[in-house]
């Protein structure tokens, strides 16, 4: 059984992020799935003067989680037009602590679903496409991107509608269709 970890890029205790987290882990059924809150997991703000005070226990903790899982499930809000600094900030840390031969994630072309929701149209459309570009230097291979825009009409009384959970569910089974093992050496869009 594969091991999945899904995380949100949001450091909003109210982020709609993790929601959609939590809404694309319960579709998970033939994997283990673990959602992990990075707030948890407090880091300062990366620069090589604070790196030189050491590598906080944080970023070696969040590196075994990602070592430790076979794919991942990231939502990320989109900040003008990119990933936020709290995000990234993570990414930074990680990049300081790989070892020569392995990538920030652990496993080379680790497979990753990339995530994003907004109250307006795109869906933080932009910052998907930036992370995608990203994610193979990163040590990922995005096997899909998926933008939920409007998210409002989509997420009303603690649920999102019948078309947006259908859409979560095949877009979760696909994933999980990529990442199982006779679909390895396989693409999947």
């Amino acid at each position: 059984m594969k091991k999945i970890l899904a995380f949100s890029g949001s450091n909003h205790s109210q982020s709609i992020h993790n929601t959609l987290i939590h809404a694309l882990a319960a579709q998970v059924t033939q994997s283990a799935v673990t959602v992990l809150d990075l707030r948890d997991y407090e880091l300062p703000m990366y620069g090589l003067d604070r790196e030189a005070e050491g590598i906080p226990a944080n970023v070696m903790k969040l590196k075994a989680m990602m070592h430790a899982h076979d794919a991942l499930i990231i939502a990320s809000p989109e900040h003008n037009g990119a990933m936020p600094a709290f995000l990234k900030n993570v990414i930074d840390w990680l990049s300081r602590v790989a070892e020569p031969g392995e990538t920030y994630f652990g496993a080379s072309k680790k497979p990753v679903l990339l995530a994003s929701t907004s109250s307006g149209e795109n869906g933080g459309a932009t910052n998907l496409k930036h992370m995608a570009a990203l994610m193979p230097w990163w040590g990922g291979d995005v096997k899909a991107t998926f933008s939920l825009g409007n998210y409002p009409e989509k997420f009303r009384e603690g649920a999102f509608d019948a078309k947006t959970q259908a859409a979560l569910a095949d877009l979760i089974a696909a994933f999980e269709q990529a990442i199982s093992p006779e679909q390895e050496n396989q693409s999947w869009q």
